[in-house]
């Protein structure tokens, strides 16, 4: 018993002695402070400024300036067909062939009647001439003469008619070599030779698209009708057809024309721009990328994309301010490449925004700049 009195006697002692040890320390009247953090190291790049242009982008396709499907005017015989499939051909180019013989016969027929009406018309016409001589000396009457003449004239439209019908008939004839309406290509052929071809058919022999000028037809907002016609009251605005990938541009052109209303069901309108030098990049029925520039930002201070976060209040960057991390809401504006726009003045030229390492910061963190 004696000894446990002893032991909680030491016991009291030690906490009692504990105690006094941490009022001194932790009461002594000296302020405390946190050790420092240690600097978080970060990746920083140099605002600066540069010209960005401002697109509309938009999915479009590629559409001929021309496509013309070759049908005959003329029943026959297909004999041949002067193309290949694929092939460029020149306008006024023999493309097909259809077997003239029986309408050359016809027109042989009607050369005939002509020259036979025009010789009974000949003849009719010295009649009256001579009856117009006998009639000034007494030899024949008035009747007479007017009867002639009436046949001169009756005969004059025979001759009229007869010229018409061989001049029809040649033209029946030239339908019968049918040649390329345009400068173009010529699609997969639609009729083989040997066929029978007619007028009524809406087949056709083959299609011959145009290829350049390429156009290409796009819908946007109705919303960028306004920021359209102010580029449009500066001149033809430009226009970039990117691939499927939006990684490859194929070709550039300008605004050719708007459509004439917007469409009430989507909310858009039309849009065709013409591209005058595709070489051959640009394809009938392609879907491209199109990208419409608006306008140019002259100068503004752009950062790279990496660099601006986005938060529940809005899209910020983090500038470094001497040793610390500064946040900087601004307004993000139109991308070109890896960099962005900064609207509205958010940051300023040389400032140095963090690109890498802003996911561990707050605003007044301590940082290192490891990277440029």
């Amino acid at each position: 018993m004696k000894n446990r009195r002893v032991i909680a006697g030491l016991v009291v002692v030690v906490v009692v002695c504990a105690a006094i040890f941490l009022l001194v320390h932790l009461f002594d009247g000296k302020p405390r402070t946190r050790p420092p953090m240690a600097a978080e190291p970060v990746a920083a790049v140099a605002v600066k400024l540069q010209d960005v242009p401002v697109f509309i982008d938009a999915l479009g396709t590629v559409t001929p300036t021309r496509s013309v499907t070759v049908i005959t005017q003329v029943n026959g015989i297909l004999s041949s067909v002067e193309f290949k499939e694929g092939q460029r051909v020149s306008k006024g180019q023999v493309i097909a062939r259809i077997d003239d013989r029986a309408l050359k016969a016809q027109l042989a027929e009607a050369k005939g009647v002509l020259a036979h009406d025009q010789a009974v018309l000949t003849n009719a016409q010295r009649d009256l001439a001579r009856f117009r001589e006998l009639i000034k000396v007494g030899s024949t009457s008035q009747q007479t003469v007017d009867t002639q003449a009436s046949l001169v004239q009756q005969q004059q439209g025979t001759v009229d008619a007869d010229q018409g019908n061989v001049q029809n008939l040649q033209v029946q004839v030239s339908y019968c070599t049918i040649t390329s309406p345009i400068d173009g290509v010529v699609g997969l052929r639609l009729v083989d030779p040997g066929n029978y071809v007619t007028t009524g058919s809406t087949t056709g022999i083959a299609v011959i698209t145009q290829m350049t000028p390429a156009t290409v037809v796009f819908s946007v907002p109705e919303d960028d009708l306004g920021a359209i016609n102010e580029s449009l009251g500066r001149g033809a605005p430009t226009v970039l057809a990117y691939d499927r990938n939006k990684l490859t541009l194929l070709a550039t052109g300008q605004l050719l024309a708007l459509d004439n209303q917007v469409d009430v069901s989507t909310g858009t309108i039309k849009i065709k721009a013409q591209f005058n030098d595709a070489q051959d990049k640009l394809f009938p029925n392609q879907f491209v990328n199109a990208r419409l520039q608006t306008e140019i930002l002259s100068q503004v201070p752009v950062v790279p994309t990496q660099a601006i976060q986005h938060g529940s209040q809005g899209d910020f960057v983090f500038v470094v301010n001497g040793n610390k991390a500064s946040l900087r809401k601004i307004k993000a504006g139109p991308a070109q490449g890896d960099v962005t726009a900064i609207l509205e003045a958010g940051v300023k030229n040389g400032e140095q925004v963090i690109t890498e390492g802003a996911d561990k910061l707050d605003d007044g963190s301590a940082v290192k700049v490891v990277g440029q």
